[in-house]
């Protein structure tokens, strides 16, 4: 019995006691870390081996709040979550090699999702998706290497559809067409290397084309 209280007393005495922010000999950060803000609060907190972070990280607000998460494994991964300073979820995604990698998602302050993002090796790459606060669809939008390529589409509230378009290396080129509320087609026409080109047609609520424009003139 007094072998175990013995144990019981003095192992968290030894755990408290545990240096921090050590360098080893070769000058790198070993162990538990804490850096601080200039008015004491905590900037960060978590454990180094070898220099590098492993396991979870926890990041704070200067005023005190929890500003973040990131669990560091030994791949190169991180995933992470960042917080608005009443708690709430603000964002979530994962970190390759400190670069953003694969789908993050953003939230309002209501917690309510509000775009999805697509990366690879810190690029854009594939869709982000932006939403009304009702959960609808609002914009989608397709980019290869941070560049706008590919479809770009956009809602009314009610999930129909109002616009689609395309881009090539960050230009319009290629058709777009705009819709009414109803469906029927708004206006439509061609983009040549972000220009409007050749004749661009305008119909009424009901499909009767109404204007014609030509550009090429």
């Amino acid at each position: 019995m007094r072998q175990l209280f013995f144990c019981l007393f003095f192992l968290p005495l030894f755990t408290y006691s545990q240096k921090i922010n050590q360098f080893d000999m070769d000058n790198k950060k070993q162990g538990n870390w804490i850096k601080y803000y200039d008015n004491g609060n905590i900037n960060y907190k978590g454990f180094f081996k070898d220099d590098k972070e492993s396991g979870l990280f926890f990041f704070y607000y200067k005023s005190g709040q929890l500003k973040a998460t990131k669990h560091f494994f030994d791949d190169g991964h991180a995933a992470t979550h960042f917080f608005y300073k009443d708690g709430s979820l603000k964002s979530s995604g994962l970190y390759i090699d400190k670069l953003k990698d694969s789908t993050w998602n953003y939230f309002n302050s209501d917690s309510i999702l509000i775009m999805s993002e697509q990366y690879q090796n810190g690029k854009l790459n594939g869709l982000t998706k932006t939403f009304f606060d009702d959960g609808n669809i609002y914009e989608i939008k397709e980019w290869k290497d941070d560049l706008l390529h590919g479809i770009w589409k956009q809602f009314f509230i009610d999930g129909s559809l109002k616009m689609e378009s395309l881009h090539r290396h960050n230009v319009r080129d290629g058709q777009q067409t705009y819709y009414y509320p109803n469906g029927q087609v708004y206006y439509r026409g061609l983009y040549k290397d972000d220009e409007k080109s050749g004749i661009w047609e305008f119909f009424t609520k009901k499909g009767i084309s109404d204007t014609l424009i030509n550009y090429n003139e």
